[in-house]
């Protein structure tokens, strides 16, 4: 998996409300421009309109001052026209050479200026004008109204913009902020165990869905598929367990059994008779074994046919499994025509017995006679097997292979005094 860099954390609602903020902070000065430019233009208006004023009332007064050359009444009709708050600066320069200022002279080098000629009282034909009255604008006017505008709309603007924001954050915390953030920490908490725990949102309801709505219909939906998948998976691996177990046990089962006659086989001779000796040193009990020899096996088969044979080995251990205790004694098949009947918690004389019955019953078993070629019309008499047997008792601290050794031994001493016998000694 690549390695993703780790990134300073920050929520969407924060963004958006940072964003909001901004973009209404260009909007103020925005609003703030335009309405500076219209003030502008309205001082400007202004202005002319005092300049209009002027011509139309104060003029006409200064032209008879200026004919009577009345010098207190041209300052005084100087000092009423500065003091309109949108003029400055007047200055009058009469045609004789006099000139009469009042206001701020330095503003006559900033402000916007505009010259009236005075015309003489007594309108003579070709008369040329009496002097020339300049006005120059206020521009502390025009600032201070920007300054008062400006305030105006920077604390109206402000509260409003802190207001809006206000209920943006409220409504981002709601509806975006809280929902998103549950979605996180359940993310960051999923794991294996967890994998099925359901996104609670907790959201009021509403009459539309929207797409928090969306994502948790969509994490729901995979924590189902997942259920169902992992549902899946555990019957697959349990079905798969159980087929194993099965397959274990037939694999356990064959490694035991001889394939021929269905008995134990002589790897589980080995493994369960030096249990079986060990059990009856602990605890001190009788442990009887016996080794069977089936008679002249190998002469039976080369006249027979070993498919016959093989139904001899059949029938044999079939039925010295059937003549022993269920569930306690046992027979192996040691190799060939040699079997190993062991006989837990039994003396002597009992395993001798049990030998005996079976040395006398194993004749009497039938054979499957049809399958036996007979000459046509002949007489034969009917096939009969018998066995020899060597029966012994464990002793006390002996080895697995010293307890068959003598049991072997014996069954040879049987077949030595003819066969179809049973000699059994510790």
């Amino acid at each position: 998996m690549p390695h993703m860099p780790q990134r300073p954390f920050r929520s969407i609602a924060s963004v958006l409300i940072r964003r909001t903020i901004v973009l209404a902070v260009l909007c103020m000065l925005l609003v703030f421009s335009v309405q500076s430019w219209l003030l502008r233009a309205q001082h400007q208006k202004q202005f002319e309109m005092a300049i209009n004023d002027v011509a139309n009332t104060s003029v006409p007064l200064l032209a008879v001052a200026l004919w009577d050359i009345e010098t207190q009444a041209i300052a005084a009709q100087l000092q009423r026209i500065t003091q309109k708050p949108e003029i400055g600066y007047a200055r009058l320069q009469a045609a004789g050479g006099q000139r009469f200022e009042a206001g701020n002279p330095a503003l006559l080098a900033q402000g916007v200026s505009r010259q009236i000629a005075i015309p003489s009282p007594q309108p003579v034909q070709g008369a040329s004008a009496l002097g020339v009255l300049e006005l120059t604008g206020n521009p502390d006017y025009l600032w201070q109204g920007l300054r008062t505008e400006g305030l105006r709309i920077l604390l109206g603007y402000s509260l409003l913009t802190a207001g809006i924001c206000a209920l943006i954050a409220f409504m981002l915390k709601q509806l975006l902020q809280k929902p998103l953030s549950t979605v996180a920490e359940f993310a960051s908490d999923v794991c294996p165990r967890h994998l099925t725990t359901p996104l609670r949102l907790n959201r009021p309801p509403q009459a539309h869905s929207d797409e928090i709505d969306q994502l948790e219909a969509g994490v729901i939906k995979l924590q189902t598929a997942l259920q169902e998948h992992i549902h899946n998976l555990d019957d697959l691996v349990a079905e798969r367990t159980e087929q194993l177990e099965r397959l274990l046990e037939e694999i356990r089962h064959l490694s035991v059994t001889d394939g021929l006659t269905g008995t134990f086989n002589r790897r589980a001779l080995q493994d369960r008779l030096p249990a079986e000796i060990d059990r009856a040193q602990r605890y001190g009990r009788a442990l009887s074994v016996i080794f069977m020899d089936i008679d002249r096996f190998k002469q039976f088969n080369d006249t027979h046919g070993h498919a016959l044979g093989d139904e001899v080995l059949r029938n044999a251990a079939s039925h010295v499994s059937a003549s022993l205790r269920h569930g306690v004694d046992w027979v192996a098949r040691y190799g060939g025509e040699e079997f190993v009947v062991v006989l837990p918690e039994t003396e002597l004389d009992a395993a001798m017995a049990t030998a005996q019955r079976l040395c006398r019953s194993l004749p009497e078993q039938p054979l499957e006679s049809a399958r036996v070629a007979r000459p046509a019309g002949g007489s034969v008499p009917p096939l009969t097997i018998s066995a020899s047997f060597g029966v012994t008792a464990y002793r006390a601290g002996e080895s697995t292979s010293a307890l068959l050794a003598r049991a072997d031994a014996l069954v040879y001493e049987a077949k030595s005094r003819g066969r179809q016998q049973v000699v059994g000694r510790t």
